[in-house]
């Protein structure tokens, strides 16, 4: 409790006017990619610029820090960390840079994350066990991983679970296999409060836009969502059930109900005290069954769209498509802030621009 309470209050006696948030695959970056060190620094001269103007950048995605940080956020220099925060695991875990221990930490109170029972169930053993050994946030011994998995499987067993190959993604990987696909190349990311299953590997995205590869995703969400029902959404064995919320463009997400950017979203407008009408958020999802997409139940919150499919709304602005649109606007507003513009009318200048195209 009381890391969990000078958490808060390390988070609390930040003050921001307003918030950039924004998803990272594909939006700032392609999926995947590593970044040069020149674009590490193009993006810290950009949050130096929100910073001054007391504007946070809110970095929102499923990807937990372990991969994402080595990537993007554990390289950008610490003058800029004070108005950086972190929600990753598709709304699960919430990260900031505590600055006196010059290192980042995960506020506790924001957790939200599958039990070993649901993970089991979800993954399978190895997969699980896997996890529990090479986790960078506290890896387990084999022996210790081993008895943790052990007490997950007598719990399953305790409640009734069912499962002709073990797991979801066991069964999942027997259809793929029958489809005509490799399972071995499948790649599982467990991330808490979620789990990714990417079923022709973590490539891009062109892979699964085959006419096959979008026919057997489909067929697999389908029977995931049916096998979730059968289960009661796993439930009965944690505080909250399991479902697969959006279908995104690559991939099968299994994710906590409620996890999603909307919680991260109205987690910064609680703890953070910064209004919905001084948010800023750009993404490539803004669809239906886009992981972008749950944002639009907050009303209020200026929404850029950058992706190649976007549900039409006035409540979404139409700001090009791919990282390139979206860098540009990140220029654009800094230039903007650093002209003296009020961050308040940029914000309305964004939410315009549908308006001024039509014209």
């Amino acid at each position: 409790m009381r890391n969990e309470m000078e958490t808060q209050d390390t988070l609390c006696a930040r003050s921001y006017d307003g918030a950039w948030m924004t998803d990272i695959d594909d939006t700032i970056v392609e999926s995947g990619e590593s970044p040069g060190d020149d674009w590490i620094e193009w993006l810290a001269s950009k949050i130096r610029i929100l910073k001054k103007h007391r504007i946070a950048w809110i970095p929102m995605s499923g990807v937990a820090i372990a991969k994402l940080g080595p990537r993007i956020i554990y390289r950008l220099p610490k003058d800029v960390l004070s108005h950086v925060l972190y929600y990753g695991g598709d709304g699960s875990q919430k990260y900031y840079y505590d600055t006196a221990a010059g290192s980042w930490k995960e506020d506790l109170s924001y957790r939200r994350v599958f039990t070993d029972a649901q993970t089991v169930a979800v993954i399978g053993t190895e997969e699980f066990v896997t996890f529990l050994t090479t986790n960078p946030a506290g890896k387990l011994s084999s022996s210790d991983a081993a008895a943790r998995c052990d007490a997950a499987l007598r719990k399953l067993d305790a409640g009734g679970f069912s499962s002709s190959a073990g797991s979801f993604l066991d069964e999942m990987k027997v259809i793929l296999g029958q489809r005509g696909f490799d399972p071995a190349v499948s790649e599982t990311y467990f991330r808490g409060g979620s789990v990714s299953w990417m079923m022709l590997g973590d490539t891009s995205v062109d892979p699964y836009k085959t006419d096959h590869a979008v026919k057997v995703r489909m067929e697999l969400i389908a029977y995931a969502e049916r096998r979730l029902e059968e289960e009661g959404h796993l439930k009965r064995f944690g505080n909250e059930g399991i479902i697969i919320p959006f279908h995104g463009s690559r991939g099968i997400k299994f994710v906590m109900r409620k996890n999603d950017k909307e919680r991260g979203t109205r987690d910064l407008i609680e703890h953070s005290r910064i209004p919905a009408s001084s948010i800023l958020f750009a993404g490539n999802e803004l669809f239906d069954g886009g992981n972008d997409n749950m944002i639009r139940n907050i009303e209020g919150v200026t929404l850029l769209s950058v992706g190649e499919h976007t549900d039409p709304g006035p409540d979404v602005v139409f700001g090009g498509i791919g990282i390139q649109a979206n860098n540009s606007w990140m220029e654009h507003v800094c230039a903007a802030l650093e002209a003296g513009t009020p961050w308040s009318e940029v914000l309305a200048h964004i939410r315009n621009h549908n308006k001024e195209s039509n014209r």
